[in-house]
């Protein structure tokens, strides 16, 4: 935290002292402070004038006040600073702070410390209320609701749970997922954006496939997403060694490990559970690692999205099966069906345009890897175009394609041919990562080609461009003019505006 926590808090008790107006720190802030870890933002129970008085703290400090809910008396505050500070202040849901505290979700977030103008750093363990026991419940680990109701009063919070347990390592205690299972038909009325921003929080975390298989366990998972219960019982040929819906989850399993995941053995996937000397060393795993940190538009971590891409990636595996006289099984076409499927979701869940647009494309290409490794004599103008056409999510389908064949072969795997995937894998990126210099500077722009050919803007010049850029990547031509005696060659034959069917 950017900020001075202890004079924000006192500051805080001094506005409130002021109104003669009863303040405390609650909910994640007061359970972070009682583990002994700053918290991130902020969140006040006051007795009254929420609203007020996080306008007036805002413009105290700069910030910016947003009105979050008028009738609950709610507001916003938030302050400027790498990162901002986000304070949240409410008015009491109940009489007394205690009665406000049992109508939290989980006994860890029912605990509150009163705000007073000399308030100092660190705060003694007594300092805090709690009447839900939550301080034990802390120490111990454990996740538990704050009541029976807990669920049925906000079946989000079914979500958080699993957020919460994957994030701050707790386990959910006895009773949480079968009353869970009470009231998950419920999340068929929470907002789809409050369910989103849960889901990929929960995403995010390193440890993700355990708690999504707590989702299902709790019956919120193919709640969620009802296409992939048909997948739960869909049988896959002998190359896999689970049904599709276990598969799915293998492969979030496999990617929580690949990117740096925990190494307890009940989170690892089976392929490295059954052989622990697999290596998770991934070329370019600097640049990699960066571009899975990488925030995108929607606000949304990019492995967030890239582990929701390999949850759905098969969703369509059980409309397109089909077993052959021979009985031999295929799923034609599910990648381009489950792309559809995936931009449906997209738009269910409230993802932004682009980030709908990423998980749709990782789904539909997500066999393309595979492919372009089947190629017994795999041309470069097939690599470049790979590259091109799938833009920056090409090393994003690749971290899939390695997670997928993990979960695919499972104990099958070898280590042998593990680094034999990993390599193949390091010399495509390459390309991606480290192209020559002499193929990073187009040859001619669009402008250059229109003026030397007479022709005007529209398809068949992109079209040219695109192949002046793949001969150009392939080492097959290396100036303007060969570039231009190219183009010249393509028009003569008609084949600016279309493209072979092998590619070349």
């Amino acid at each position: 935290m950017s900020h001075d926590l202890a004079a924000i808090l006192r500051d805080l008790a001094s506005r409130c002292a002021a109104r003669g107006v009863a303040a405390w720190l609650t909910g994640g802030a007061a359970r972070d402070l009682a583990s002994g870890r700053l918290p991130a933002d902020l969140d006040l129970a006051v007795a009254a004038d929420g609203l007020e008085l996080a306008r007036a703290f805002a413009n105290a400090h700069g910030g910016a006040f947003v009105r979050l809910d008028t009738g609950r008396d709610t507001g916003r505050a938030v302050l400027p600073g790498a990162p901002p500070l986000t304070v949240d202040i409410a008015r009491l849901r109940a009489p007394t702070i205690e009665g406000d505290l049992e109508l939290r979700d989980f006994t860890i977030n029912a605990l509150a410390l009163p705000l007073t103008p000399t308030l100092t750093l660190p705060i003694p363990a007594t300092a805090f209320l709690d009447p839900t026991g939550g301080r034990a419940d802390l120490q111990a680990g454990v996740l538990r609701p704050c009541g029976p109701r807990s669920f049925h009063d906000d079946p989000l919070r079914i979500l958080r749970a699993g957020r919460l347990c994957a994030t701050l390592g707790l386990i959910p205690a006895p009773e949480v997922v079968p009353l869970a299972r009470t009231a998950v038909a419920g999340l068929d009325q929470v907002a789809a954006e409050r369910i989103r921003d849960e889901l990929l929080k929960l995403l995010d975390a390193p440890a993700t496939a355990p708690w999504l298989r707590f989702l299902d366990d709790c019956g919120a998972l193919t709640r969620i997403f009802p296409e992939l219960e048909p997948a739960r019982s869909c049988e896959q040929p002998h190359i896999h060694f689970l049904p599709v819906l276990a598969h799915s989850l293998e492969t979030v399993a496999a990617l929580d490990w690949l990117l740096g995941g925990p190494t307890e053995a009940a989170a690892l996937p089976v392929a490295v559970r059954t052989h622990p000397e697999l290596t998770r060393e991934l070329p370019y795993a600097g640049a990699l690692a960066a571009l899975m940190a990488e925030r995108r538009a929607g606000g949304h971590r990019r492995q967030a999205l890239l582990k929701l891409a390999a949850l759905l990636h098969d969703n369509a595996k059980p409309q397109t099966k089909t077993t052959h006289p021979a009985g031999r099984v295929s799923f034609h076409q599910h990648q381009e069906l489950g792309a559809v499927a995936a931009a449906r979701i997209g738009r269910r869940l409230r993802l932004s345009r682009s980030d709908s647009s990423y998980l749709t494309l990782v789904v539909r290409e997500h066999m393309r890897p595979g492919q372009l490794r089947a190629v017994e004599a795999l041309t470069l103008r097939a690599v470049n175009r790979f590259f091109r056409e799938l833009g920056d999510a090409a090393p994003d389908v690749l971290l899939h394609e390695l997670a997928d064949h993990l979960a695919t072969r499972g104990p099958a795997v070898s280590a042998a041919g593990w680094a034999e995937h990993l390599a193949w894998m390091a010399g495509l990126l390459d390309h991606y990562y480290a192209p020559p210099p002499e193929r990073r500077v187009p040859l001619i722009d669009g402008h250059g080609l229109m003026a030397a050919l007479g022709i005007g803007p529209g398809p068949r010049l992109g079209a040219l461009l695109r192949e002046i850029a793949e001969a150009q990547a392939a080492g097959e031509i290396s100036t303007r003019e060969e570039a231009l005696a190219l183009a010249r060659a393509k028009l003569g034959t008609g084949a600016g505006a279309t493209r072979t069917e092998d590619g070349s």
